[in-house]
């Protein structure tokens, strides 16, 4: 059997409610099923294998390891993806219908390219991000405070950070290594806030304060895979979201959760009427 085109990377924790819908967008990506794998990296101890009906192109790691975190599940599931290029998932979002048929030309030329990211509270839209640029720069990664995930050439994997924020910590890198720059396409990466996800804890922004002074730190020190003149400028992004985040703590009204917040923060000031 010839290798998949594109390995998609779903790390799966508490995922059974979540996951069928998460892997019916992947149906819809826009590519022919035999040129897509999906490797699902259970960090729970189930066996998602047992658990998810059998499909072509499913592949899972083995259960064992219990709440590693996202970095390391995807880690996992990185060892066993075959694809020329890679795509990555969370068990709880889903793909804006032909994701990967837009993405993937645009990998092709560039090395990576990324997808907007829209943010959805029951099901409806409360953000987008970015709003308007056709690229994703590393101050574009900083001021919007969200999470972004390519589709990239395999020759251009690493493995992901065990720290909280890894995923941003991985685009950053990536987007250094490509000159600081990568393309958008027309077609998004779905969000969907939970309200027992990790980030709505009460103990995760100091968790993700300690995480983004740690990435700043590793990065200036030469850790990761960050062309040398574009160092101080991945720590950036990281110091740029703790100011965020500390904006967050501050300023959220009872129970807004960040994303909202964001919403609020980002949407255009109100028209005042001509008298």
């Amino acid at each position: 059997m010839d290798d998949p085109e594109v390995s998609v990377i779903i790390p799966a924790c508490h995922a059974t409610a979540t996951l069928p819908r998460a892997l019916a967008s992947v149906t819809r990506c826009g590519l022919p099923p035999e040129r897509v794998e999906v490797v699902i990296a259970s960090d729970d101890g189930r066996d998602y294998a047992a658990l998810m009906p059998p499909a072509p192109g499913l592949v899972f790691t083995a259960p064992g390891p219990v709440r590693s975190g996202p970095g390391p599940a995807r880690n996992r599931a990185l060892a066993q993806a075959r694809g020329r290029f890679l795509a990555f998932l969370d068990s709880d979002d889903e793909w804006e219908p032909g994701y990967l048929a837009a993405l993937l030309p645009l990998a092709r030329r560039h090395g990576a390219a990324f997808g907007q990211t829209a943010i959805l509270d029951a099901g409806v839209e409360i953000l987008r991000l970015p709003q308007q640029d056709p690229q994703l720069d590393l101050t574009t990664l900083a001021e919007t405070g969200a999470s972004f995930h390519p589709v990239m050439a395999r020759a251009q994997a690493r493995p992901f950070s065990a720290l909280p924020s890894q995923d941003v910590r991985h685009a950053a890198e990536l987007i250094a290594r490509l000159g600081g720059a990568a393309p958008l396409g027309p077609a998004g990466y779905r969000l969907h806030l939970a309200a027992r996800s990790t980030t709505a804890q009460a103990s995760f922004p100091e968790r993700v304060a300690r995480a983004y002074a740690a990435h700043a730190e590793q990065v200036l020190s030469g850790l990761g895979d960050v062309p040398a003149p574009q160092r101080a400028a991945v720590a950036r992004v990281f110091t740029r979201k703790a100011a965020l985040n500390t904006a967050y703590q501050k300023g959220a009204l009872p129970g807004q959760s960040f994303y909202h917040f964001m919403a609020a923060r980002l949407a255009p000031p109100p028209l005042v009427a001509a008298r």
